[in-house]
């Protein structure tokens, strides 16, 4: 439980982050690469809050997302593949039966990932219980909302424009 309590105050000590440039991942090159800020908000008694700077590279398949502090820094990484799903933190290492399981660890809720990489493409795709709002994605800004199930979940992402 302390470690999640020292993830969260790290994360949170990330509030007003700028990201990190992208650097090469450990696994095969991607075609589909994001960078920005990103931030979840589970309106929860208490309410959970998450922000920081990010990479992302992949698909819903396979990918990586590294989260990012103020300095720059590596706060931690999310890996998946179609065998493993894991989060690793500096020397320490998590492993998750899926990305929804270690999301909804992580944030207090599932994120839909696939339907998230839809999303970043510009698709609208639906996802149960989330709305999406892509209007200012070519600004740079997605919202999605998960109404139901309840508490509300609030995505926002925030991608650096070239």
């Amino acid at each position: 439980m302390r470690v999640w309590a020292s993830i969260w105050l790290v994360v949170l000590l990330a509030a007003c982050a700028t990201p990190a440039p992208i650097r090469s991942v450990s696994q095969a090159p991607s075609t589909k690469q994001w960078q920005g800020r990103i931030s979840v908000t589970v309106q929860s008694d208490p309410p959970r809050n998450m922000s920081a700077g990010f990479s992302l590279d992949g698909d819903a398949r396979q990918g990586e997302l590294n989260l990012f502090s103020p300095l720059g820094t590596t706060l931690a990484t999310l890996q998946w593949n179609p065998t493993s799903t894991q989060w690793l933190q500096g020397s320490q290492q998590r492993r998750y039966d899926s990305m929804a399981h270690l999301t909804e660890e992580t944030t207090g809720a599932a994120l839909p990932m696939d339907a998230m990489f839809e999303w970043l493409e510009g698709r609208a795709t639906p996802s149960p219980g989330w709305q999406a709002d892509l209007s200012a994605l070519n600004q740079g800004s997605l919202i999605a909302k998960r109404i139901t199930p309840e508490p509300l979940v609030v995505l926002r992402i925030k991608l650096d424009t070239p």
